[in-house]
């Protein structure tokens, strides 16, 4: 048998016994056909090329890049819903393969979406994280663009910031201003392209886009490099009870509370297209 045949069949026979929401596997892998209902996901080859470029020459350094890959991956999966619970993941390193065992609702990025969870509905938190991964990863019409959503206590957000140009949220039905439904990101998309923020209810309704944010951000203390956007969104967290997540033009994905930093995602090219693949899988799986 294989290496690479043992190794998937065990890594099968260990996400059955603990009953793993996925399983995922190296590109070099891919030709292994596995039977399972567990959901199996390969990794594109971009991502190993990508860690393997910055790899340390010690075989101990190696597996620990390559396990923080896995659960950053599995982390993004998790918010993006793709994830329920453990997984396990094949490494396919230059000078080993081995088996990892991961649950990521034991990171501290998810321990603190589910901090954000007790402020704001859990559907409505991970709807805009959704949509910022897109944002992230994608852009808009060809280019990265920067923006921010401040989500839930809304009327104190409006106390505290003002429309720089008229809101286009403003009368339309409350189903067509839901962010929970798909069916409304593109014009949520378009509406990014303008300057400011977006105000998001707890419930899920955009309230407000092309916002600005009257907050003194000065005792606010975030990342250097980070602009004004970054600050006021910070700020605003400080004086109110919303959630703000704010989504840079290099497309790093930022969460604070309390005026603080409490998440951070550089989901990159690659990691869009492995939660894409956890969905396709898990409906493959179920169908």
């Amino acid at each position: 048998m294989r290496i690479d045949e043992a190794v998937s069949r065990s890594a099968v026979d260990i996400a059955e016994r603990i009953q793993a929401s996925a399983i995922l596997l190296p590109d070099s892998y891919a030709s292994e056909e596995l039977k399972t209902n567990i959901p199996v996901v390969v990794l594109p080859k971009k991502a190993s090329d990508l860690v393997y470029q910055t790899m340390p020459s010690s075989t101990i350094k190696e597996k620990t890049v390559l396990q923080e890959h896995i659960q950053k991956l599995a982390v993004v999966g998790y918010l993006e819903g793709a994830i329920s619970g453990l997984i396990v993941g094949v490494i396919d390193a230059p000078n080993f393969d081995s088996i990892v065992v991961y649950d990521p609702r034991e990171s501290h990025a998810v321990k603190s979406m589910q901090k954000c969870e007790k402020i704001v509905c859990s559907d409505v938190f991970r709807a805009v994280m959704s949509l910022s991964l897109e944002f992230a990863l994608e852009g808009r019409e060809g280019r990265h663009i920067g923006t921010a959503f401040i989500i839930g206590d809304e009327q104190n957000v409006f106390e505290r910031s003002h429309q720089l140009l008229l809101n286009p949220f403003k009368g339309h039905a409350r189903h067509t201003r839901l962010v929970t439904n798909n069916d409304n990101w593109e014009t949520i998309k378009e509406f990014a392209q303008l300057d400011g923020i977006f105000v998001v209810s707890g419930d899920g309704v955009m309230c407000a886009s092309g916002r600005y944010l009257d907050v003194d951000a000065r005792s606010i203390t975030i990342l250097q490099g980070l602009g004004g956007r970054h600050a006021a969104s910070a700020a605003i967290t400080a004086e109110t009870d919303a959630v703000a997540v704010v989504v840079s033009a290099s497309g790093i994905i930022r969460v604070y509370q309390d005026s603080e930093q409490i998440i951070v995602i550089d989901p990159g090219e690659w990691v869009g297209r492995f939660y894409r693949n956890i969905l396709e899988s898990d409906d493959k799986s179920q169908s």
